[in-house]
């Protein structure tokens, strides 16, 4: 049975009602039933078997769901929604990372949950808990929550964009000369504070680097195109300062934004084959300078100081002269990449201890949301609290740093329910404001505003106080946004 469209036609007489269009594509059967029903039924399996057959049948499908999701998105322009990225981003993260591990991490004959020192079917059941939350997103996004971006919709580029362009790359450049950026994000202080502008344009260098790409690569003016082309080159080279998940992010919100623009990948060109080949070969070869210069810190001597851009990348360019860097940086990769994209061990343990004993119930959710106000708002607030503390006096643990997301919290708190429940509120609740914002600020404010949510909605590793940070961050930057886009333009006219 084929499902046939139903949508209003639009003449050019009538206004939008929605800043992004009014022609929504209506939910797809696909994502209705099929998909849906695929990761119940393989997540069930997964908890039934209870063991490493289980778990890599589960990571399999979850993999082959995620990549096409990505591709449907991306590719085909699909709808976009906050329900399907994150369900998209846990799979890959909990489903791809576990298939990943399983085979590259050199293990002879033991399983990966022996290797790991975990009991039998523990893995295999927390994987399939995840498929079934993943299901649950799809299924209900696909119904409930309206796409973002209408078929109608094509991003129009004027010349407040190119401003805010070159202001930003600007800005991006005085981060790094203030140090209020350092390697890997935003300069903190001792105390754990964050560098106010650091945070800013941190906030703003993923939309703003997409954005700049797809103005250079549409632009019919000469000035603009190299005026946003040498933009574009700066932001893109920061990729190798920034860290691996701000490279892969970034690189699929251009790919997302040049849809936007008009971009039609189903329509194979030589131009279009060049760019997709450009895109990764800058997102491999900044990888690798980020885990070169990852490096470099450990032979930099500061005592208690981290080291400094600057002083990584003359340590870095001292040993690519020597030679052999690159395959240095390239083993570390390889090897990192192992165990490094396992996080599902942290969420099974949960699960399954939460299955055996009382969970935290809300404890951990409302103490993750105070970590995100402010000391200057909150001072009495818990400064060293954290999920794995947490679940160590909750069930026993003694975990260090681990993998935290939303179904940590879930499974911390309320067990299985909780990775049930937890996914839907954060896409209610971000959904909810991004509509507020989208109704009161200017067109590119909102774009703006909306690839930055985009791109924390993938990431699998966003706690509670990482989503409310986004969200606060996202309302004060976006307004300031939008006072920036209203100023009034400053035009200079030679005197007759």
């Amino acid at each position: 049975m084929v499902t046939i469209p139903q949508t209003v036609q639009q003449t050019a007489s009538l206004p939008r009602t929605r800043i992004f269009g009014d022609d929504l594509a209506p939910p797809r059967q696909l994502y209705v039933t099929l998909v849906p029903a695929v990761l119940v039924l393989t997540g069930v399996m997964s908890w039934v078997m209870s063991n490493d057959q289980g778990m890599v049948l589960a990571s399999f499908v979850a993999t082959g769901v995620a990549l096409f999701t990505l591709w449907d998105w991306l590719f085909r322009h699909a709808p976009t929604r906050f329900s399907t990225l994150l369900a998209m981003g846990l799979l890959i993260g909990y489903g791809m990372g576990t298939l990943n591990t399983w085979i590259t991490l050199p293990r002879g004959s033991l399983t990966l949950g022996e290797v790991m020192g975990l009991a039998p079917g523990i893995l295999a059941r927390g994987l399939g808990a995840t498929l079934i939350s993943s299901a649950t997103l799809y299924f209900l996004g696909e119904i409930f929550e309206k796409p973002m971006f209408g078929r109608d919709f094509r991003l129009y580029i004027d010349s407040r964009t190119c401003a805010l362009i070159y202001v930003g790359t600007i800005a991006m450049l005085v981060g790094f000369a203030t140090h209020s950026i350092r390697f890997g994000g935003a300069a903190m202080s001792s105390g754990g504070h964050v560098n106010i502008f650091g945070e800013t344009i941190m906030w703003f260098y993923t939309p703003l680097t997409a954005i700049a790409v797809v103005v250079f690569l549409t632009s019919p003016r000469r000035r603009e195109k190299i005026l946003t082309g040498l933009s574009s080159l700066i932001l893109l080279v920061l990729f190798s300062i920034l860290g691996r998940r701000n490279i892969i992010y970034t690189g699929i919100i251009i790919l997302l934004a040049l849809g936007l623009a008009g971009y039609r990948f189903r329509e194979i060109s030589f131009r279009k084959i060049l760019l997709l080949a450009s895109l990764g070969a800058i997102i491999v070869f900044s990888a690798l300078t980020f885990m070169l210069l990852r490096i470099t810190g450990q032979y930099i001597k500061q005592g208690r100081k981290l080291a400094t851009v600057t002083e990584r990348i003359s340590t870095a360019h001292n040993m690519v002269q020597h030679g052999g860097a690159y395959a240095l940086a390239g083993k570390a990769t390889q090897t990192n990449f192992q165990t490094r994209t396992f996080v599902l061990a942290f969420l099974a343990n949960i699960l399954d201890a939460s299955s055996r004993m009382t969970p935290a119930l809300g404890v951990d959710a409302m103490s993750m949301i105070e970590q995100s106000i402010p000391s200057v708002v909150y001072p009495g607030k818990d400064l060293f609290f954290s999920e794995e503390g947490l679940v160590d006096k909750q069930f026993g643990f003694s975990y260090g740093d681990q993998a935290n997301s939303v179904l940590t919290a879930g499974a911390t708190d309320f067990g299985f329910l909780g990775m049930i429940i937890y996914p839907i509120l954060v896409v209610v609740v971000v959904r909810f404001v991004y509509e507020l914002l989208a109704r009161r600020l200017g067109m590119l404010a909102v774009l703006v505003v909306a690839l930055a949510l985009i791109s924390k909605m993938m990431q699998t590793e966003m706690t509670f106080t990482g989503y409310v940070v986004s969200l606060r961050d996202t309302v004060l930057f976006g307004a300031l946004l939008s006072v920036f886009m209203g100023m009034p333009r400053v035009r200079f006219r030679a005197s007759s």
